[in-house]
């Protein structure tokens, strides 16, 4: 039977944290926990459910992922957010792939997102699913804030779900969303991309028209009106801290 390590990159977690890591006990050898400067009780619960704890300042999310699959003690990675629980079903799909052999060198996995309280099915959210796990002799994350994973292998995806649960709260969503227009920014400044105005104006509102339009998030009623909102502020504020980030060397 093949090993598996477990990988949860944290920051403040501490809500969904321990129920995350008891679910995924269940099917990984090894539990690596990487925190990037919690002040809550994140780390107290990883070190009191003996998972293996190590800080790392955060400079993304495919880095984080990467220093810690590093200090793995297996090949096969799977990254769980802190908070996302594997459900019981998805946790014994998972098991049958380890006691047969892994057929894929990565795989993706589906999510049943919610959204203060709502499970959103639209919007881009409904059929969500993210490359979580991988052979790290095959597969690599980049080193961009997104779960992109460059691998030449072939790629399977598991049938069942795990539950996620990333915003309870509008300034939980707003506090992630700068963080993540910040390192976006920084991203377009690397790549050598220059600040237009016309992307301020109009590529907003192209994000609110795909999830709300033609992903349907209108079907999700208020709640995907929100997030469609939401989603308009998000690429309206990396194309602000980008045209700042220019100004600020001017």
């Amino acid at each position: 039977m093949e090993k598996l390590t477990g990988i949860i990159p944290t920051l403040n977690g501490e809500k969904y944290l321990e129920k995350a890591i008891i679910q995924l006990q269940k099917v990984c050898d090894e539990i690596i926990v990487i925190d990037s400067g919690s002040i809550d009780k994140t780390v107290e619960i990883a070190k009191k459910l003996n998972c293996k704890t190590f800080y790392n300042k955060y400079e993304n999310y495919g880095k984080q992922c990467t220093i810690a699959a590093e200090k793995a003690e297996n090949d096969w990675i799977l990254i769980n957010d802190q908070d996302e629980i594997l459900t019981e079903d998805l946790i014994n799909e998972i098991k049958n792939v380890k006691t047969n052999g892994f057929e894929y060198d990565v795989y993706i996995i589906k999510r049943n997102n919610y959204f203060l309280g709502k499970h959103i099915k639209h919007g881009g959210w409904g059929d969500e699913g993210e490359t979580k796990l991988f052979n790290r002799l095959k597969a690599r994350h980049t080193f961009e804030n997104h779960a992109t994973i460059k691998t030449k292998g072939k790629t399977g995806t598991f049938k069942h779900k795990a539950n996620h649960y990333p915003y309870d709260n509008i300034k939980q969503f707003l506090d992630k969303v700068y963080n993540y227009a910040d390192i976006a920014s920084d991203e377009q400044i690397k790549k050598g991309k220059k600040f237009k105005l016309s992307k301020l104006f109009f590529n907003p509102f192209i994000r609110f028209i795909k999830k709300f339009f033609i992903q349907m998030g209108i079907l999700d009623g208020f709640h995907g009106f929100i997030l469609a909102v939401l989603s308009y502020y998000s690429v309206f504020l990396k194309y602000l801290r980008l045209w700042e980030k220019e100004n600020s060397k001017n």
